[in-house]
């Protein structure tokens, strides 16, 4: 069971998450770099949901 600062972190990382995904598509048709930096914010948070347990 997740305590309190590990349950407050994934719904952070969760909103993050659902902020990237939904601005994807638009952003990356404008540029390589934008869209390598959201690549890379997407993966990191993939990860830290992981290892929390998501």
């Amino acid at each position: 069971m997740l305590n309190k600062e590990l349950k407050k972190e994934k719904k952070v990382l969760e909103k993050e998450l659902l902020f990237f995904l939904s601005y994807y598509k638009e952003v990356s048709s404008r540029s390589e770099k934008v869209k390598d930096y959201f690549d890379s914010q997407i993966e990191i948070i993939t990860e830290k949901l992981k290892e929390i347990g998501h």
